[in-house]
């Protein structure tokens, strides 16, 4: 007679869907965003696949799906949400040490990510959006 411990590993178990690996992939990502691990300077795709402990290919359809962007203008666009809400609560920070704080070490590079999420440059941003 088999033994019952071993039946339950021979039992077939349907493989996740693909909307399920999503939701599973989102749940990493929501936590690595909650700990701001966005604001590493040089972050590639392969470190935060690393990070998430998901293949770079989970990793940049959860990004291209879900998020609909790659990789690159996700990243941006959580530093630049980052730097609005620095900009809300210490206005007394510099534009270049919120684009440090937020993973851009480089200003133009910080400015320019910037521009092309909101249409403003981040002094243009704070003066419209400050104290609202």
């Amino acid at each position: 007679m088999p033994d019952k411990d071993w039946e339950h590993y021979m039992t077939k178990r349907p493989l996740p869907t693909y909307a399920e690996k999503l939701k599973e992939i989102e749940k990493k990502v929501n936590e690595w965003k909650r700990h701001k691990h966005h604001r590493q300077h040089g972050l590639k795709m392969r470190d935060v696949a690393e990070q998430l402990g998901i293949s770079t290919v989970n990793l940049s359809n959860y990004v291209n799906t879900v998020e609909g962007m790659n990789f690159s203008a996700w990243l941006n666009s959580l530093r630049v949400e980052d730097a609005k809400r620095l900009m809300q609560t210490h206005p007394e920070l510099s534009i270049y040490d919120i684009g440090y704080k937020v993973g851009h070490p480089i200003p133009d590079t910080f400015k320019k990510a910037f521009v092309t999420i909101t249409g403003q440059t981040p002094n243009e941003w704070r003066k419209e959006n400050i104290g609202k």
